[in-house]
């Protein structure tokens, strides 16, 4: 599938791709989109050259969230989505978020605006959130006659803040959603895409199995209970401890040089 509303830069050097959303004017998100997204996120699964994604956007907004006119001409039996889609409208929106959470590499947020609605739980399946002081965030459906998205509200704020701000539409500052963890680090916006990428570019320096198998493992046993979470860890970690990449990082370490990686 040919992007039409994203632009995707490679850096061959480091491992790092920058995904960015590019539909003017507000990255406001329709089927096409969605299907973009999906595409590119389920791609690097195939992909053993990339090593970390930044997901950033063009212009002053994030993402609004989901087009309202593409729902208004879906909802009127129009637009383009195929007949699944009209059976289920809510069937693209969640293959994208799965695809961005369950990406097989970390996924970087480089939120320089307003994320709303679908952008906020866009945000929310990334793994690392920096924005800059100008990001607002908000679950604004309840505003336009839809519902959605508490679900991913809630890993980031806690169920309380969550529901205060799903019942009221409330815009939260990068300040506020910092304070409860929700973000890593708020820049200054012309800050943002650098320092993005600086983490992009710490995580891609890292043996790539053990982060790819360090994302693995974190998406089996996050959300289960400790005693049978963290035998999942050890698992992988031994798993990971049988790898050529796992004896050059310890032998890098003691001999105080630089590893040399070889997916092995």
């Amino acid at each position: 599938m040919e992007p039409q509303h994203l632009r995707i830069d490679r850096d061959d050097r480091t491992g790092v791709v920058v995904v960015t959303l590019d539909q003017p004017p507000v990255n406001a998100l329709d089927e096409r989109s969605y299907a973009e997204l999906t595409h590119v996120f389920d791609s690097f699964g195939h992909d053993r050259t990339t090593r970390a994604v930044v997901l950033a956007a063009a212009g002053r907004v994030f993402c609004a969230g989901g087009d309202i006119r593409a729902t208004e001409r879906r909802l009127a039996g129009g637009g383009d989505a195929g007949p699944r889609h009209q059976l289920d409208p809510g069937l693209a929106p969640r293959a994208c978020l799965t695809a961005i959470r369950t990406c097989p590499v970390p996924v970087v947020a480089a939120v320089g605006g307003a994320a709303v609605g679908a952008g906020l739980a866009m945000v929310s399946q990334c793994d690392v959130i920096l924005a800059s002081s100008a990001a607002r965030f908000g679950m604004t459906e309840i505003n336009v006659g839809v519902l959605g998205g508490y679900t991913h509200l809630q890993r980031l704020v806690g169920p309380y803040k969550a529901r205060a701000m799903y019942f009221t539409g409330e815009l939260v500052e990068a300040a506020e959603m910092y304070r409860f963890g929700a973000i890593a680090e708020v820049t200054s916006p012309d800050e943002l895409a650098v320092r993005a990428r600086d983490v992009a570019e710490a995580i891609a320096a890292k043996s790539p199995v053990a982060v790819r198998l360090a994302k693995e493992a974190i998406l089996r046993s996050e959300h289960l209970p400790v005693d049978q979470a963290y035998p999942i860890e050890q698992e992988y970690t031994a798993r990971l401890s049988r790898f050529d990449d796992s004896a050059e990082a310890r032998a890098a370490f003691l001999e105080k040089r630089e590893p040399v990686f070889r997916w092995q």
